[in-house]
């Protein structure tokens, strides 16, 4: 690599590049790392110049090429921080500093150093994105030398871009860097899974050529006569992203739908549309393989149409469609933002890095390096679904989030008063999980705030953290007083078993068939006012027969699959709420609810639900029970 290749890549993109500035830096930079050599054996000068190069393919200023060029010097020659300031300006100097590594402690495990560095840099780039954008580059770079190292530590220095740089790469959007490196790392890590893959693609390659071929031919026959300009291209094709899919979707290398994959490339957003439905008009398009990212842009900034369609050689075909402008952003992310919007701050920018305080605040409240590394990778790595408040405002989560991740995702103080939600109009669980899509309605009350045990149902490291600020901050466990389980468990059984020729028995549910509501049942007379039930294929029944005295026994009519609990309590706000919540908290579905004023000092509230059995009712009226004012909880007609 030699300066001059630089120099190319700066007069391709810039109109106006300040030569002097990374002249002045290249030669500060050269004469600092005079005499030192990489363990590839090459002058040390070399990295630098190939991450300022790395950085100059993402269009980025001047200003962060010199700080690329500079980026080793504090740390690894005799100039300072002062040096840097006196000799480029402050500017240039804060972003060399936030760069700088943390000097190793010797009470430090690999982890701890691990994820203060990673905490460093980020905290760094909220104030300066190009802090790690360099830092990337520089991560960049030395993967693709990492042959010349000994196998532990390519190991680690795979794993390391594989676990948290790659995904930082995504996160920002920025492809180029993420594709190159997680292939990078994939190499070290799974050698032969690597060779395998790669060399399936080289022999399907000619075979993918003539297919990709033939769909650009029978396309640009098709736009002909139309306004529609656009550049059809086969899409490179990345191992590491091509294995994930065969692991996650348990399929085999020929199944994997982008193989064989296009991308087409339009002036406008119109345009876009106008030639999915041509294509869907052309080729049938595979259902559910539709993803409209235009609409819907990934939190990353990515924007494109995605379709897959039974080609001409009946094969599936992956197609993407996007403008010119999208592309840019697919491939560069954030560095194209700055190319479209300007380099200065804006709110769409801002909003853009918003993961980064979060990230970092998530360290703060994190207890050890290895649980703020393993959320860390929870947020960044897993495949992510959109869904929506009713505003149709979206809110990207990753796959297996719940209702507290949404709402903790719109804003804090929404998760820390989360008591209920409506998933597309309906009334869910806390533990509900969502899917690609869905609308949720998130339902608050004053007096609710977060609990120990909703760490258990959380994925996403911002709900994780603030639920665990909340812990840290006040431990309020409020004493209320309600009956022992095994004086409910009496009353309940007495409320729902009808027995004939006795005057309120004692209920002995048996252990043996474990009878629930709506099952067929038998009860045989135990002794005087006692009654064991079971169910009527249970294999004791038969044994009991000539020993026990049979009498008839039925469920109550109201008690069944569908069940309405009814409940007295003094009228206070947020009481309705609580209720609701302490309901669908334990898995219940709900069909209706309503409530109404007994007077002025108390309410009746009903709810019309299904059924999970006799221990669901009896857990049901035990924490009903707890509620603050509560009198009485009804089934039905008859009281508790």
């Amino acid at each position: 690599m030699q300066f001059s290749d630089l120099i190319k890549k700066l007069k391709a993109y810039e109109k106006k590049p300040d030569f002097p500035l990374i002249k002045r830096a290249y030669a500060f930079a050269e004469k600092a790392h005079e005499g030192q050599r990489r363990a590839t054996g090459e002058a040390y000068i070399e990295h630098p110049l190939h991450v300022a190069c790395i950085l100059a393919d993402l269009k980025l200023d001047d200003v962060t090429i010199a700080a690329a060029l500079l980026h080793d010097v504090v740390e690894d020659t005799e100039f300072t921080q002062k040096d840097i300031t006196n000799e480029f300006g402050k500017e240039i100097a804060q972003i060399v500093e936030g760069m700088t590594k943390i000097k190793t402690l010797k009470n430090l495990s690999r982890e701890d150093y691990h994820a203060e560095t990673i905490r460093k840099v980020i905290l760094a780039s909220v104030k300066d994105i190009r802090i790690i954008l360099i830092k990337l580059a520089d991560r960049l770079h030395n993967m693709r030398t990492i042959s010349v190292f000994r196998e532990e530590k390519r190991q680690r220095i795979a794993s390391d871009a594989l676990e948290v740089y790659a995904p930082i790469a995504h996160k920002l959007g920025i492809a180029s860097i993420k594709w190159e490196m997680e292939d990078l790392a994939f190499e070290q890590l799974h050698p032969d899974i690597y060779v395998d893959i790669n060399k399936k693609i080289q022999q399907s390659h000619k075979e993918r050529e003539k297919e990709i071929a033939k769909i650009k031919r029978l396309l640009q026959e098709e736009l002909q006569g139309t306004k529609i300009s656009c550049d059809i291209s086969g899409r490179p094709k990345h191992i590491y992203s091509i294995y994930r899919k065969m692991y996650k979707k348990n399929k085999s290398f020929e199944e994997i739908y982008d193989l064989s994959a296009l991308r087409i490339i339009t002036d406008t957003v119109r345009h876009c549309y106008e030639l999915l439905g041509i294509i869907h008009n052309i080729w049938t398009p595979i259902p559910k393989e539709f993803d409209d990212y235009i609409a819907t842009p990934k939190s990353n900034m990515y924007q494109s149409l995605h379709t897959v369609v039974i080609g001409p050689m009946n094969k599936p075909v992956e197609i993407q469609i996007r403008t010119e402008e999208m592309h840019e952003i697919a491939e560069q992310g954030i560095a194209a933002h700055w190319k479209y919007k300007g380099h200065g701050s804006d709110n769409e920018f801002d909003q853009k890095l918003k993961w980064m305080i979060e990230v970092n605040e998530l360290q703060k409240d994190s207890e050890d390096a290895k649980e703020f590394l393993k959320m860390l990778h929870i947020d960044f790595f897993e495949d992510e679904i959109f869904t929506f408040t009713p505003k149709g405002k979206v809110i990207e989560l990753p796959k297996g989030a719940g209702i507290l991740d949404f709402a903790y995702g719109v804003h804090s103080d929404l998760g820390d008063k989360c008591i209920a939600a409506k998933v597309n109009g309906l009334f869910v669980p806390l533990r509900a999980t969502l899917r690609n899509g869905d609308r949720v309605e998130i339902i608050t009350a004053k007096n609710q705030h977060p609990s120990r045990d909703w760490l258990k149902i959380v994925k996403t490291s911002k709900a994780a953290s603030k639920i665990k600020r909340y812990i840290t901050l006040t431990q309020k466990v409020p004493v209320q007083s309600f009956k022992k389980e095994e004086e409910i468990k009496k009353e309940l059984e007495a409320w729902i078993i009808d027995v004939d020729s006795m005057s309120k028995p004692e209920i002995l549910l048996s252990k043996c068939c474990r009878p629930t509501p709506g099952d067929k049942i038998i009860g045989f007379s135990r002794s005087i006012g006692k009654v064991n039930i079971h169910r009527n294929d249970c294999s004791a029944v038969k044994r009991r027969v000539a020993d026990r005295k049979k009498v008839t026994v039925r469920w109550v009519d109201s008690i069944g699959r569908t069940v309405e609990i009814k409940v007295d309590a003094e009228n206070r706000t947020g009481l309705f709420a609580e209720i609701l919540n302490t309901l669908i908290a334990q898995s219940t579905s709900i069909k209706h609810a309503h409530a109404k004023a007994m007077g002025d000092q108390f309410v009746e509230c009903s709810f019309e639900m299904e059924t999970a059995g006799l221990e669901h009712l009896q857990d049901l009226i035990k924490r009903l029970r707890r509620i603050s004012g509560v009198r009485h909880v009804f089934i039905g007609n008859m009281s508790s």
